[in-house]
């Protein structure tokens, strides 16, 4: 057993796997205090997703309802750098979205997303597969 391991072991912490996403954060999609959203980019539609933290994104505006404004970022793999800025307005137990705007692409629903998600890497692979087919064969003597 490692150092930490011991350490966690004393103190009652349950081992966690790490997730690629946070490092062992609970700030996946699943937990009660974050809300996904959903958007596409105007300039190549990539399709992005976006977390917020509802326990500490959303600031307080005078009349006792939440606003967050949270700036996604695509890949970068089609050359394109754009940002979509969703700036999202939730009632006083931040619950429901009253108002959403996306400025720079447009918000998707989580099945829109899907269906680009997967439209995209099934266009990757067959360009991956096209390009292997391109490439000669070295021939063996």
């Amino acid at each position: 057993m490692s150092f930490l391991s011991n350490l966690r072991k004393i103190f009652g912490g349950a081992s966690k796997s790490r997730g690629g996403a946070g490092g062992g954060s609970s700030f996946g999609g699943d937990d009660a205090n974050t809300h996904l959203i959903y958007a596409k980019c105007r300039r190549c539609g990539e399709p992005l997703l976006g977390r917020i933290n509802m326990m500490n994104e959303p600031s307080q505006e005078d009349d006792d309802t939440w606003v967050v404004r949270k700036t996604l970022s695509g890949s970068g793999k089609n050359y394109c750098f754009q940002t979509v800025e969703v700036t999202l307005q939730f009632d006083r137990q931040k619950k429901n979205v009253l108002s959403a705007e996306a400025i720079g692409g447009a918000l998707i629903s989580a099945e829109e997303y899907a269906a680009l998600l997967a439209a995209q890497q099934a266009a990757a692979a067959a360009a991956a597969s096209a390009a292997a087919e391109d490439t000669p064969q070295t021939k063996e003597a």
